[in-house]
């Protein structure tokens, strides 16, 4: 059965009629339904929303979707089985140029139509690299990580996936804050963060590959993300939905060297040693 999160229950910030409520759907996870899928992607909008939600410019509820038994109320935005949505539940929308509710706009379905939806709050934190060039700096600097990840996936070349790293471990120490661009979380980070997670998890599963030591600055970027993050460690899925993600991404032979297969029934989160359950983490 689809299922709604305990976020829906409780919302991040608890505001009022004068600030809109957005429910996030997003795909749920293969191995327990309920819980909030593996996606890089979805877990940044997650990101996001949560920054907007902490500013109190919105109410976030988040909402997993299983593609096989979806909740109506999915099913009512029309949005042909695409994830991650954004909709609008109740309270002025962003978008929204006039007064008449009738003009209010469709789902955000689309990453553009969820990042317009996101940059109509105009909260510095989500400036986007057209209004921001510390934020286009900082992009640039990240863009290729997740393609040089897979590549390292596929064949073992991890040359490029060390390139990229080094890039955002030079990026880091030009700037003396805790994340990307400032001591608090920025949209950069919020598109960083699941991806770094990723690498670190099944990068080291499948490949044996970790983060080199050597990158201090990027170091010390993991060790506040893990540590100190709270939007990044509850928006976090289980380790084995991760690790399933890219089961079917790595070669048949090197599945067969690895010893341990992820396992199904394990739904810890490993934040830099630390491991616990997935359930009851409050929005």
């Amino acid at each position: 059965m689809a299922s709604t999160s305990e976020v829906e229950q409780t919302p991040v910030a608890n505001g009022t009629e004068s600030i809109p409520s957005i429910e996030l759907f997003i795909k749920a996870s293969q191995i327990a339904r309920e819980e909030k899928g593996p996606c890089p992607i979805s877990q940044q909008w997650i990101l996001a929303f949560y920054i907007l939600a902490e500013k109190k410019l919105t109410e976030l509820y988040l909402t997993t979707v299983n593609p096989d038994v979806p909740p109506d109320s999915y099913l009512a935005l029309n949005v042909s089985r695409r994830l991650p949505v954004a909709n609008v539940t109740k309270g002025p929308d962003p978008r929204l140029k006039t007064s008449n509710a009738a003009d209010a706009p469709d789902p955000a379905d689309t990453n553009d139509e969820i990042e317009q939806l996101m940059d109509a709050f105009r909260c510095p934190n989500l400036a986007l690299p057209k209004d921001s060039r510390d934020e286009a700096n900082a992009e640039k600097a990240i863009c290729d990580l997740y393609k040089n990840f897979s590549l390292m996936l596929k064949t073992d070349n991890r040359a490029p996936l060390i390139n990229s790293l080094r890039k955002i471990d030079n990026f880091l120490g030009l700037r003396p804050c805790r994340y990307l661009l400032s001591d608090e979380l920025t949209y950069a980070d919020c598109q960083l963060m699941p991806k770094l997670h990723h690498v670190r998890l099944a990068g080291e599963f499948y490949r044996g590959f970790t983060i080199p030591e050597e990158l201090r600055h990027l170091q010390d970027y993991l060790v506040g993300m893990y540590t100190a993050c709270d939007a990044f460690r509850t928006s976090c899925p289980a380790d084995r939905d991760i690790l399933h993600l890219y089961y079917d991404k790595v070669p048949r032979s090197l599945l067969s060297s690895i010893r341990a297969q992820p396992t199904l029934m394990d739904n810890r989160r490993t934040l830099l040693g630390e491991s616990g359950g997935t359930g009851g983490i409050p929005y």
